[in-house]
């Protein structure tokens, strides 16, 4: 029954669609697309050729292009009215703001692997519990402990992880499995097709959740764990963008069922926009994550760092601040980020940054988010500031906030929570 509704719903939308302007080629090669295909499409997407905005009902519903030359319907939640009505919400709250540039926080230094992976300077990772080649260089694995935590997780559901970036490869062999691409939404050419086309987003997901035991390149910091990356592509091609489309993708990465949102973006100015946007994702249960910067300064007055996100330090193999990384008092935890090894389109590649930092504990608040689904950002903050290994000074500092953060003590504290 299900099938037939679906069925009787495309063939009145293809009728609709005779009426309106689209190119013939496009109405000749529609085909149908139900729920038992998806999963197969959704590696082949590559362009939204056509979005109709004649009609009200019409105005989520796009056609896409597939390799093949073929076309399918597919019907998106985005409302783009709702995220103007937010925005608008937050301007007369604080005032008006000019829009500001943003951009990447670009890596320091970037360096490319071949097959075998082999990396200079890097501690390997003798403890192989996964079978992926590259598994013995992601020193950021070890040294946070995720590895020892993933045998206690007991997953409840499904945990998506927001990138705010510049999209992901999602045909990339690592993340195909792991990329929710038909909830993705690209804000800078206001399209469904999220693909990556700098690098940098590909880069973050990697970090996050590039698929375990696969036999092929790395995992991600979350092990085998069901964390899917939820692409916002926000910034474009040369990783630019400004403080308006970022907070736009806050807003509907919040809507969209995030649980975690990554933002490895900065502008060296105080957006009120972006931290207004922040706050209105933590009132509905996101926990937001931001890197720090690389810049080597205070990045109290920075945006997003400065804006009350969760702000990560890179720290070096010596457990030391990284030379580039940002400092201040907003900085909560730091994590490795030097020769964080991931994926990029066509390979992989080790890049130096906060960039980096910042997925490594998103990855990570998202292995809490998977344990307990029930907990909220504070709670969250809590238990990872609680948790952390303190390096560098004795308590609390600027340069590594509470410390390197550690994956195995945060899910045990989140398991005495539970048997309280």
């Amino acid at each position: 029954m299900k099938k037939l509704k679906i069925g009787i719903l495309i063939t009145s939308i293809v009728f609709a669609l005779s009426s309106l302007s689209i190119n013939k080629d496009v109405k000749n090669n529609i085909i149908e697309y139900s729920y038992a295909n998806k999963s197969n499409i959704n590696s082949n997407l590559i362009q939204a050729a056509a979005v109709s905005n004649s009609k009200e009902w019409l105005k989520h519903i796009g056609i896409v292009k597939l390799y093949d030359g073929r076309y399918i319907i597919v019907m998106h939640n985005i409302n783009e009215k709702d995220i103007l009505d937010t925005i608008r919400e937050i301007e007369e709250n604080q005032g008006y703001e000019e829009p500001k540039d943003i951009e990447i926080i670009k890596p320091i230094d970037r360096t490319t692997v071949n097959e075998d992976f082999e990396l200079e300077d890097i501690n390997q990772n003798n403890n192989v519990t996964v079978n992926d080649p590259g598994y013995k260089y992601e020193w950021y694995i070890p040294y946070t402990q995720a590895d020892k935590a993933w045998s206690l997780i007991n997953q409840k559901r499904e945990v998506k992880v927001a990138v705010l970036d510049t999209g992901v490869d999602y045909t990339h062999p690592d993340l195909t499995s792991k990329v929710d691409v038909e909830n993705g939404y690209n804000f800078v050419d206001n399209s469904y097709d999220t693909m990556d086309d700098n690098g940098h987003g590909t880069h973050i997901s990697g970090i996050i959740s590039a698929q375990a035991n696969n036999g092929i390149g790395l995992a991600g910091i979350v092990g085998n764990l069901d964390v899917k990356i939820l692409p916002v592509k926000v910034l474009d091609e040369s990783g630019y963008g400004d403080t308006v489309n970022i907070v736009k993708g806050i807003i509907y990465a919040a809507d969209s069922g995030a649980d975690i949102i990554n933002l490895s973006l900065g502008v060296q100015a105080k957006s009120e926009l972006i931290a207004k946007a922040i706050e209105y994702a933590k009132s509905k249960g996101v926990f937001v994550v931001a890197a720090a910067g690389n810049d080597n300064e205070n990045s109290d007055n920075f945006s997003p760092a400065g804006d009350g996100a969760f702000t990560v330090a890179a720290m070096n193999y010596n457990y030391r601040k990284a030379y580039f990384s940002d400092y201040g008092n907003s900085i909560k935890v730091a994590a490795p980020g030097v020769q964080i090894l991931s994926t990029v389109p066509g390979g992989y590649e080790a890049w130096d940054g906060t960039s980096m930092a910042a997925p490594v504990v998103s990855g990570i608040a998202a292995m809490l988010k998977a344990e307990n689904p029930q907990l909220s950002p504070s709670q969250i903050e809590d238990i990872l500031d609680s948790t952390a290994t303190d390096i560098m000074y004795q308590g609390r500092d600027q340069e590594s906030g509470y410390g390197l953060v550690n994956a195995y003590n945060a899910i045990k504290k989140v398991k005495e929570i539970e048997n309280q």
